[in-house]
């Protein structure tokens, strides 16, 4: 897709190594529909691709909210069947779009983030929020259970004890400093420095080499699947070793051991390159 209806998708001009995919209805409250639900998965897929790429910042427009999850008029207008199908299927791969997104996928959490909102945070790799966010998991409120793969991730990302009292409640009101206490939240800044905290950490972020990101995002995830310190530790072990084939690492190596020549080098080639244009 080269243009987007519902999703804004724009790579910063500062530093290229970061990419700002944001759901764009904020008259909804950014709630998902089947467009935007096709242009996330299309973003985040097209994101994968881009080798000098770092980070991803999943946002809401507006100030009202990151997400209040799937759009209720599709309900309306479907068959029961034809609804229960797109959970189960756009769902599914807008989970693995995001999951699976070679990238660090940094959730900003600004208003309300509920329901199927609350679940694609969840998807991503950091959760920053402002002070005034409110989150809740509330499909159980409708006689509904998360379709979203919420109620099998909060399990994952939180003592059971607190999990369990998101889901059975439903409440919509969960402050972002109760979140954060609770252990979901990466980090929760005053509403008056939020942009600027938030900034700092996505700029440090993408300062770092997008190869270390990709291996260091693998290696976690599979450590926290495979069970084993063993297991876990030979693949640390061997995707460090693959990485120090890699051409940016060994120029890197080099020039922390030969400083003086790796400068005296990069100064003849700029050269060359200079008097080739």
């Amino acid at each position: 897709m080269s243009e987007y209806s519902t999703i804004l998708y724009e790579i910063d001009e500062k530093n290229p190594a970061i990419c700002r995919i944001t759901m764009n209805r904020p008259e909804k409250r950014n709630a998902i529909n089947e467009t935007m639900a096709a242009e996330l998965i299309d973003a985040f897929r097209r994101v994968r691709e881009l080798p000098d790429l770092s980070v991803v910042v999943f946002g809401g427009a507006g100030d009202k909210a990151f997400c209040t999850g799937g759009d209720l008029d599709i309900f309306s207008s479907w068959t029961f069947l034809s609804a229960m199908d797109w959970l189960a299927h756009d769902g599914l791969d807008l989970q693995h779009a995001i999951t699976g997104c070679e990238k660090v996928v940094i959730a900003k959490i600004d208003g309300y983030c509920l329901a199927g909102g609350l679940e694609l945070a969840l998807c991503c790799d950091l959760l920053y929020a402002n002070e005034s966010a409110m989150l809740g998991i509330t499909e159980i409120n409708m006689g509904a259970l998360p379709g979203w793969g919420g109620t099998a991730r909060i399990v994952r990302s939180l003592p059971i004890f607190k999990a369990r009292e998101i889901i059975y409640s439903g409440r919509k009101d969960y402050t972002a400093r109760e979140m954060e206490d609770m252990g979901l939240l990466t980090r929760v800044f005053a509403d008056d420095e939020f942009e600027e905290k938030f900034e700092a950490v996505v700029a440090n972020i993408g300062s770092k080499r997008p190869l270390a990101i990709r291996m260091g995002k693998e290696i976690m995830a599979k450590s926290e699947e495979c069970g084993s310190i063993e297991t876990a530790v030979a693949l640390e072990r061997n995707s460090i070793q693959w990485m120090m084939s890699a051409p940016e690492i060994r120029e890197f190596m080099e020039s922390m051991q030969n400083p003086e020549d790796f400068t005296k080098r990069q100064k003849k080639q700029n050269l060359e390159s200079d008097q080739k244009k």
